[in-house]
């Protein structure tokens, strides 16, 4: 493979509080206490489910880059990665992907078990690890830990320290109770730092993130980031998206 492509492929990469202790006063001169205080909202870390299913789909247009990056990476063309798949705390996971990177097309099951991987293309046969251009992208986390959190992404207390006093309203989200933050390019960095699936921008695309968390567990249940230039053309695009969490149907196991 050569090296173009693989920086090209790097760029999906880069695409995309502290516990309070809960206190019971009691009422001086009476035998009665105080109802307890609500227990303050904390992140839970993806990777302290047992299971979830996750959806993301990622497009990126050449006008969302300046235009140095835009041409190097993509040949002033667009890119979009469609993945859906199955996690399995702690080490399993099976992936659907289908991207179009202008210069290369995978439509690619992926199954990853620990150190051991299997693949297969579209009514194909399985067959372990995964070989060729496709390697370079399959290989690649679309799911939202990976997305978003990586190996040097911030830790779910991190993520509660950052949420802290920022502003959010209550509503559910697909029938769970979920905490929506809104935040601009500048937020967004600073609370998920500057590794995430979001790429850095044209100077006249203006980017807004909507982020979900469920508000009784506090795990990530959505990001929707949608950048737009100054024509109002969505250039970028990410939604990813967490449902079935602990369900008893999420199951990955060995293919062949």
């Amino acid at each position: 493979m050569k090296r173009p492509h693989a920086s090209r492929i790097a760029l999906v990469g880069v695409l995309l509080l502290a516990v309070l202790l809960v206190t019971v006063a009691g009422c001086k001169g009476s035998k009665s206490k105080a109802p307890a205080a609500p227990a303050a909202f904390k992140v839970t870390s993806l990777d302290a489910l047992k299971s979830y299913r996750f959806a993301s789909d990622l497009f990126v247009s050449a006008e969302a880059l300046d235009p140095q990056t835009a041409q190097a990476l993509l040949q002033g063309g667009t890119f979009r990665i469609k993945t859906s798949g199955t996690r399995v705390n702690p080490d399993r996971q099976q992936s659907n992907i289908d991207a179009d990177l202008g210069f290369l097309k995978v439509n690619l099951e992926t199954v990853s078990i620990a150190k051991d991987q299997w693949s297969r293309e579209p009514q194909g046969q399985w067959q372990r690890g995964i070989t060729g251009a496709a390697s370079l992208l399959a290989t690649s986390d679309f799911s939202p830990q990976g997305l978003f959190f990586g190996a040097s992404g911030p830790t779910s207390e991190q993520l509660t320290q950052r949420l802290e006093g920022r502003p959010f309203t209550k509503e559910p989200l697909n029938g769970i109770g979920a905490r929506h933050y809104v935040f601009d390019r500048k937020a967004f960095e600073e609370v998920f730092g500057t590794q995430s699936a979001v790429p850095e921008s044209a100077a006249d695309v203006k980017t807004q993130a909507d982020v979900w968390f469920a508000e009784d567990r506090g795990m990530l249940l959505r990001v929707l980031i949608s950048g737009k230039n100054a024509q109002q053309k969505e250039v970028l695009h990410v939604d990813v998206q967490v449902s079935d969490i602990d369900a008893a149907l999420n199951k990955v196991e060995p293919p062949i």
